[in-house]
């Protein structure tokens, strides 16, 4: 069965596979995925906070090699924030940055015990320095810029207690909002004549941590969200936030919020296991998705594509989903043996990004998928791929419809050795129609190919 497995190696095509980086037993496992879900008020500003949305993202997928694997940390990766010259960097529990060429495949800086605990939030700016926040314990900073090699720029010092628990960057990079366990969200201004970032607003209208902060694509609205289960949106203009409306609906906190690209929604994640959708102009409820992720621990990530067709989710139940953004109808889940902490969409909107708990970065695409006429002939392919020697075709006959005849054709191609076409085919087909689930990212069955 040696074709099969080459088949198997030119249709994954996967560098994440799961046995391509240690993993620790089941058992192990799931208590990690516990530890990191059941975080209780006390220990949410160190241990369990996966925020630091990227608004703006905007590396292009031409900068991403799919057959290579990105970095391991040494602990589960929290958040990621995505750079145009393809890198990506990423923040974990373990309290290291490491920036990741995907050009080059290669680790092209690392900065340890960046802060006294846990990375929790990144961000790029325009001239690739990096925002970073975290927990720094009690009369910490938790708030710090670094230059693109990861040195110490600047700490902007002004949350109490020392945990930032999330920041974005305007689109004009103009401005940073951050959102601290100090119940408030702060504005800073980009850097003067002293060369340093300054503080220009504090916004005290939550009565819990941040979960989140985001600004609209065109920088003229904020959004924040919070342990209090509200999301507050502002308008904004050159530094100056102004409280437009309140969003309540959430039962759990709000973790994860995305503007869609044309700013005429808010999508927003929850603890409670929802996805909502929302008109920031009058704080209106549009959409509820209300068992989007049914686990316990809800939504951790929401992101709309920078194209505006879908929106992908991550949630505790160790999927991400696709969704139409326009009927919300689910199109596609990605199964994992892990959850992920934080997704970004590339620019082109052809991949994801995410920062997880297994502690890699993994690059997935993100497809929009829809069954076509040959869903039929390719279920009954993969079939043939699955367990061939089960499977034969008879001889055609004058009795032979069309449709048999291409099933055997088909059929014939894939057992001659015509994979990549095939492959490439059956990328496109949604999984959840096939007796074997095969991902862009993931190829899984009951027993071991022979």
């Amino acid at each position: 069965m040696s074709y099969l497995s080459g088949f198997i190696t030119n249709l994954i095509r996967n560098p994440f596979s799961q046995t391509s980086h240690p993993t620790q037993d089941s058992d192990q496992n799931q208590q990690n995925q516990l530890d990191g879900l059941n975080a209780t008020e006390d220990d949410i500003n160190f241990d369990d906070d996966d925020n630091g949305y990227q608004s703006n993202a905007s590396v292009s997928s031409s900068s991403v090699d799919l057959d290579k694997l990105l970095h391991v940390h040494n602990d589960c990766v929290k958040c990621v924030a995505l750079r145009s010259n393809g890198h990506v960097a990423s923040g974990s529990k373990s309290r290291s940055i490491i920036i990741h060429s995907t050009s080059s495949n290669k680790v092209e800086y690392q900065a340890d015990n960046v802060f006294a605990y846990d990375v929790k939030g990144l961000c790029y700016l325009p001239n690739g320095s990096l925002v970073a926040c975290g927990g720094d314990g009690p009369g910490g900073n938790g708030l710090k810029v670094l230059s693109p090699s990861l040195e110490l720029v600047q700490t902007l010092e002004g949350h109490y207690g020392g945990a930032v628990c999330c920041v974005t960057v305007s689109p004009s990079g103009s401005h940073i909002a951050s959102g601290g366990g100090d119940e408030k969200v702060m504005i800073w201004s980009e850097p003067g004549e002293g060369g340093e970032w300054a503080r220009v607003q504090v916004l005290e209208d939550h009565t819990s941590w941040l979960n989140a902060v985001c600004f609209s694509p065109d920088g003229k609205q904020l959004a924040t969200g919070s342990g209090d289960k509200s999301i507050k949106t502002y308008s904004f203009n050159e530094g100056n936030a102004i409280l437009a409306h309140t969003l309540e609906g959430h039962t759990g906190w709000a973790n994860s919020l995305s503007f869609s690209p044309d700013c005429k929604l808010l999508c927003s994640g929850s603890m409670d296991k929802s996805i909502k959708c929302w008109n920031p102009a009058d704080g209106s409820l549009v959409k509820s998705i209300d068992q989007a992720h049914p686990s316990f621990g809800g939504v951790l990530s929401v992101s709309y594509s920078p194209n505006g067709r879908v929106i992908v989710s991550a949630g505790g139940d160790n999927t991400m989903k696709i969704w139409d953004a326009e009927t919300f109808e689910l199109k596609h889940t990605f199964e994992q043996e892990f959850h992920t902490r934080q997704l970004i969409i590339t620019a082109d909107s052809n991949f994801i990004v995410s920062a997880n708990w297994d502690k890699t970065v993994r690059i997935t695409p993100c497809r929009e998928y829809h069954l076509t006429g040959l869903t039929p002939i390719l279920n009954l392919i993969i079939h043939i791929v699955y367990k061939w020697e089960f499977v034969s075709f008879l001889e055609p006959n004058e009795n032979t419809s069309p449709l048999e005849k291409v099933m055997r054709l088909l059929g014939e191609c894939v057992h001659d050795g015509c994979y990549n076409v095939t492959s490439e085919i059956l990328s496109f087909l949604s999984p959840a129609h096939l007796p074997v689930q095969i991902t862009p990212t993931r190829w899984s069955r009951n027993e071991e190919i022979k």
